[in-house]
C-alpha cells in the first residue's frame, strides 16, 4: 500500500522507529529498513552491522546508521540469531532509498520467539494509522 508517497507492503512487519521484518517461508525473518526509514534522514553515508552468529533480544541496537543530519541505531524487530548479512550494502548505500524492501535489506535473523515477537510489531490494517501518525508527529 502507498501512505503519503510511501511503499508500505502490507505483508511485512515494522517496527516504531521504521525497520521492517519479513517472515520468510523457512522461518527466518530478513530485516530491512522501510521506505520513510531509507529517505527521512536525508544520504546515509555510513551503516554499521552485525556479525553472524550475533545474537540480540527485540528492540536491542543491532547496529547504527549516519547522514550528514542524523546518527542512530538500528533496533531488532525480533528476538534471535544473525544468520546472514548483507555485507554488499555497507558498499552501496545508495540501494537503501532505491529498493528498501529488495537488495537493500540489512541481516537475517534465526528467530527463538517469532510469534510473541510479531505481536509487537505493527502489521496489516494497523500500518497505514500508525504510518500517517508517525509522519504528522514529525512536522
Amino acid at each position: 500500500m502507498e501512505i503519503e508517497g510511501y511503499e508500505m507492503p502490507e505483508e511485512l512487519y515494522y517496527t516504531t522507529d521504521h525497520l521492517w521484518a519479513k517472515v520468510e517461508d523457512d522461518g527466518n525473518v530478513r530485516v530491512g529498513l522501510d521506505a520513510f526509514g531509507a529517505t527521512a534522514v536525508g544520504s546515509i553515508e555510513y551503516i554499521d552491522l552485525p556479525q553472524e552468529d550475533d545474537e540480540f533480544d527485540a528492540g536491542d541496537a543491532f547496529g547504527s546508521m549516519e547522514s550528514a543530519k542524523w546518527v542512530g541505531g538500528l533496533t531488532m524487530p525480533v528476538t534471535g540469531t544473525v544468520i546472514e548479512v548483507n555485507e554488499d550494502i555497507e558498499d552501496e548505500l545508495e540501494l537503501l532509498p532505491e529498493e528498501p524492501y529488495g537488495d537493500a535489506w540489512l541481516i537475517l535473523v534465526e528467530p527463538s520467539d517469532l510469534e510473541a515477537d510479531l505481536e509487537n510489531l505493527i502489521h496489516g490494517d494497523k500500518i497505514k494509522s500508525w504510518f500517517e501518525e508517525d509522519i504528522a508527529s514529525r512536522d
